[in-house]
């Protein structure tokens, strides 16, 4: 019989963690297997971060990652959601598999790799999603089967009506960021796949953008300085 997520509370779930793939603290949350009667799920659990900042944000993004797992239920490169036990936390399914930079196990046909990796980006895209952080290459996770699984949508960028211009031309630049992110995972684990039709970041948001990119990315490490002890 499977099991019904929904019936555990946090406190429930967390006594069934087996494993610890992220210890919470500072800005990060709490990312744990669960195993309950054989069955697993991945539980993200932001009350494990800082107290204020799990107080202040924590519900916030908490809400627009399981809006964009809501938004790609029928997308098979995401996890589904299974239960929102808090305000602050939330299940997912679980999916055998190895960040694609740290890959000890199995090794995957690079080309055959991309190709599904392309097909995978391109699905959220027309499911109205843009991650926007998977340039960072642990979002990328690869079954034994070589298949793409994308993770961590906190960060991600839904599309709106068409009407609203400035959200559709914001969705265009972070889907090409995506996109972007294929060739920078190339550059790690298959260089001799990067060729000249491959998106590059700086191509698309040129010097201002990049400038942008880096106070952003210098504002994040403030933050986790702030929140992390």
């Amino acid at each position: 019989m499977s099991v019904n997520w929904s019936q555990y509370s946090l406190e429930q779930l967390r006594a069934h963690a087996t494993q610890t793939f992220r210890d919470g603290g500072g800005s990060r949350p709490d990312v744990l297997l669960i195993e309950i009667n054989g069955e697993k799920a991945v539980l993200k659990d932001q009350s494990a971060a800082d107290k204020m900042f799990a107080l202040l944000l924590g519900p916030i993004l908490n809400w627009r990652e399981c809006k964009a797992l809501n938004r790609l239920s029928d997308v098979s490169c995401v996890p589904n959601l299974l239960s929102q036990p808090t305000s602050r936390s939330f299940l997912m399914t679980y999916h055998h598999s190895e960040q694609i930079t740290k890959l000890k196990h199995y090794q995957p046909e690079w080309p055959e790799f991309f190709e599904k990796l392309q097909a995978a980006i391109d699905q959220i895209h027309r499911a109205g999603v843009a991650h926007n952080d998977l340039r960072n290459p642990t979002n990328t996770l690869v079954t034994p089967d070589g298949e793409p699984i994308l993770v961590d949508l906190v960060a991600c960028f839904c599309r709106g009506k068409r009407w609203n211009l400035p959200n559709q031309w914001m969705f265009s630049k972070f889907s090409q960021v995506d996109l972007s992110a294929i060739t920078k995972i190339k550059s790690k684990v298959a260089k001799e796949l990067i060729t000249d039709t491959d998106i590059v970041a700086e191509d698309i948001a040129g010097r201002p953008g990049m400038a942008i990119k880096g106070i952003g990315q210098l504002i994040r490490r403030i933050s986790r300085r702030l929140f992390t002890k």
